[in-house]
């Protein structure tokens, strides 16, 4: 029986939680400094987030991961956008 050619990853509790586009805040992963990235892959327990140059982000860490990096959503938190009428 051929399995079907299913793409997009499982849901669970904490991939619901995103979407692609979605700007985050990562925070306590290993391998990175604290910073901002905006989803562009989910991954069943993970995604893929293009980091933002800048702050902590250097351009030596920009080149050495080619300004993605996979996080666990367990890192990942949103980041709120201002009301446009505020």
């Amino acid at each position: 029986m051929a399995q079907s050619n299913h793409t997009a990853p499982e849901e669970n509790e904490q991939s619901r939680r995103f979407t692609a586009g979605d700007q985050v805040q990562i925070t306590k992963e290993q391998g990175i400094p604290d910073c901002i990235g905006t989803i562009t892959k989910k991954y069943v327990n993970s995604a893929l987030v293009k980091l933002e140059a800048g702050g902590k982000i250097t351009p030596k860490i920009m080149e050495e991961i080619n300004g993605r990096y996979v996080v666990s959503y367990r890192h990942l938190q949103k980041v709120q956008s201002e009301p446009e009428n505020a």
